[in-house]
């Protein structure tokens, strides 16, 4: 019998806030006066859907940021970017580190990065990150974490 699945958030930074509801905003707003405005209906429509598409996608992301742990894998999703790490492949975590290139389903700053397999490695933001490490590491103690 496993462990109940722990569902954590993502932390935030004030700039992930920013640029996701400040282009939201931007957005609605830029559709709102352009639907008054003398486009013609096709192109009107097509902005509306450009811009609610653009938005829909934005949102979904800030909402849709989270990581689950279940007895045998990492989940994490971001929006539609989404997977699995089996937690026995994770052999190091590093903390208070930012990756700049590859894959990052986190909207927060001073996260982790997860190494696993031979060659993988995911940022990840968890809220509350000492819970996460200690949830891990209850799964798989050969975990360095650095």
């Amino acid at each position: 019998m496993g462990m109940a699945p722990v569902t954590f958030l993502s932390s935030r930074s004030w700039l992930s806030s920013l640029t996701i509801w400040g282009t939201s905003l931007l957005l609605l707003g830029l559709l709102a006066t352009e639907v008054q405005s003398t486009m013609p209906l096709l192109g009107k429509i097509a902005l509306a859907l450009l811009c609610l598409l653009l938005c829909g996608l934005l949102l979904w992301i800030w909402f849709g940021t989270f990581y689950r742990i279940t007895s045998s894998t990492l989940s994490y999703r971001s929006g539609p970017i989404h997977g699995q790490i089996p937690v026995q492949q994770i052999k190091e975590i590093r903390l208070n580190t930012y990756l700049w290139s590859g894959l990052r389903p986190a909207l927060g700053p001073k996260g982790l990065v997860v190494l696993y397999n031979k060659w993988d490695e995911i940022y990840l933001s968890p809220l509350d990150q000492e819970t996460f490490l200690k949830t891990l590491l209850q799964l798989n103690p050969d975990i360095i974490i650095s």
